[in-house]
């Protein structure tokens, strides 16, 4: 059995250690058969070991890093954000024509609506909780203009940078709790309450929900009331989410409507792509309640799906392939498992060959290594050690 690598890549890593360089390094001595580059980013700050002088890179507003055809965005309001390295010049570009002559396919790993500048600039396209609150940092699927954003950006990655593959990351409903602010949080919420406080009231929901014969103001009445008691007692609520759908019609219907719009914008964006040669593929983080990601329904619109095993037990990424397969992922073949290169997920060179082995073990075909900025040196020939013993 061929196995297919690749390893999760920032442009200005790639930019910075020279293009070229970087591919051959990438294929040539690293033996992988693709980069995954990171195309649209949210904000973050990095230890880059591999730099001279400054080790942190920080990037305060998420953004695309190539130059956009701005056409393909007729349908939406939102207008993308291009980094700066990118507004001078067109990095990706740049790596598709490097990628090519070294044989090397290029993955388009695209965050989709994790945009915390975005979100800053059309607050109406933002998930808000029943309360009118916004989590500033997802945009809302529910939204007809950032459904038409998401669609535009893959099109554009696929019809003018020929990438191999658009890796979807975000695609989904996101929670309470992932914020770029230090938060400040004497409640715990338990299960529940994260659920019921994580529901997306956006204008495009509640919409949707109204044409569907959901009575919004009184589920988002009845949502309040079961979060009231937590926030002023700091007791969770007790039970299990299934229970509490099958005692509540609305939200149970409403949580039909949530999985469903993440399905079909993948499936939205799949229909998109079949003018090009561009493979489609999800990454599983988030579950079926609060991200509305249902791996059964997404599954016949995708190419892969993928799942993060960061850890240094095989026995746990075994765990992991199978939880993904009873989710629904139709069969190891159809999934990309993602192994973390560095410690403490990989502590050494046959950690990592232990752990890829297990993957590979339960029929799983391609690895996903992250990742190539993060990474000391020593660990990128952790990851030729592994391809080599695979």
């Amino acid at each position: 059995m061929t196995i297919y690598t690749t390893m999760w890549s920032y442009l200005w890593d790639l930019v910075d250690d020279g293009m070229d360089e970087s591919v051959r390094r990438l294929g040539g001595e690293l033996s992988l058969d693709a980069v995954s580059v990171a195309t649209a980013y949210h904000t973050f700050e990095q230890m880059r070991p591999q730099r001279r002088g400054n080790k942190l890179l920080r990037e305060e507003q998420a953004a695309i890093y190539f130059q956009p055809d701005l056409s393909l965005y007729r349908d939406t309001v939102i207008r993308p954000h291009v980094a700066p390295m990118a507004q001078t010049s067109n990095p990706l570009e740049q790596l598709a024509g490097a990628a090519s002559r070294q044989g090397l396919d290029v993955i388009s790993w695209t965050v989709c609506l994790h945009n915390s500048f975005l979100c800053a600039q059309y607050p109406q396209l933002v998930q808000r909780t029943a309360y009118g609150d916004s989590l500033g940092w997802i945009l809302c699927p529910g939204c007809d203009d950032v459904r038409a954003y998401v669609v535009a950006l893959c099109t554009d990655l696929a019809r003018n940078y020929g990438v191999h593959r658009v890796e979807l990351e975000t695609c989904n409903f996101g929670g309470y709790g992932h914020t770029h602010q230090h938060v400040k949080d004497g409640v715990v919420l338990g299960n529940i309450g994260q659920y019921l406080f994580s529901l997306s009231f956006s204008e495009g929901c509640c919409s949707k929900a109204t044409a569907r014969g959901i009575d919004v103001d009184a589920l988002r009445a009845w949502v309040q009331e079961q979060l009231d008691p937590v926030f002023r007692d700091g007791v969770p609520l007790a039970g299990s989410i299934e229970d509490l759908l099958r005692s509540q019609a609305d939200l149970a219907a409403f949580q039909d409507l949530r999985e469903e719009l993440v399905t079909s914008l993948i499936q939205e964006v799949r229909q998109a792509l079949k003018a090009t040669s561009a493979e489609l593929s999800f990454l599983l983080m988030g579950d079926r309640w609060i991200a509305g990601i249902r791996p059964d329904l997404i599954a016949p619109h995708t190419d892969r799906l993928g799942i993060l095993a960061y850890t240094a037990s095989p026995a746990e990424v075994v765990s992991k392939v199978q939880a993904a397969l009873e989710s629904g992922v139709p069969g190891p073949n159809h999934l990309v498992t993602g192994l973390c290169a560095y410690p403490p997920a990989s502590p050494d060179a046959d950690t990592l060959q232990a752990v890829a082995r297990a993957a590979i073990g339960t029929g799983v075909e391609e690895l996903s290594f992250y990742n190539y900025g993060i990474c000391p040196n020593s660990c990128l020939k952790w990851v030729r050690s592994c391809i080599d013993s695979i």
